[in-house]
């Protein structure tokens, strides 16, 4: 023990130490799953050469959006690879403040969706049976999705 201190003052003093070291070690997170998408037009056949992209943000972790592209192939196929984002738990507080900002329109946690453009076509990946646009929320760590591709309406 050290001369002078209590074993409590001690004990508080290396509960402090440790408290301050686990504030700046990186923490490692899912900020986006593994994704497949095919695309199709709207009688179901692959549409190749179109852009999809895949956009994700950890509101609770980064205060940043990320964009990732890639072209479908032949089978209009693309795969995105999982993506992952090291932040520390002082971070994570700074960033869950920063989102909390918003108010009524704030957002906390990963979210990840995939849109489809090119060749005059556009197109949104979509939750059935809702029809809304399908936004991935922390889970599953791997995805499948279809996009159907349509002229943008007028």
């Amino acid at each position: 023990m050290v001369e002078g201190m209590s074993a409590r003052k001690v004990i508080i003093w290396m509960a402090a130490v440790a408290a301050i070291v686990l504030i700046f070690v990186p923490i490692r997170s899912l900020s986006s799953p593994a994704l497949e998408v095919w695309v199709r037009d709207q009688s179901g056949h692959p549409v190749s050469g179109i852009t999809v992209r895949l956009t994700y943000r950890n509101y609770s972790a980064e205060s940043e959006a990320h964009e990732a592209d890639a072209v479908s192939d032949a089978v209009g196929h693309v795969a995105f690879s999982p993506q992952t984002i090291s932040a520390s738990l002082g971070r994570r507080i700074v960033a869950i403040m920063s989102s909390a900002r918003a108010g009524v329109h704030s957002s906390f946690g990963p979210h990840a969706s995939v849109f489809a453009f090119g060749r005059g076509l556009q197109g949104f990946a979509v939750a059935e049976p809702r029809d809304a646009v399908l936004d991935w929320a922390g889970g599953p760590n791997h995805m499948e999705s279809r996009i159907i591709v349509m002229p943008p309406s007028q």
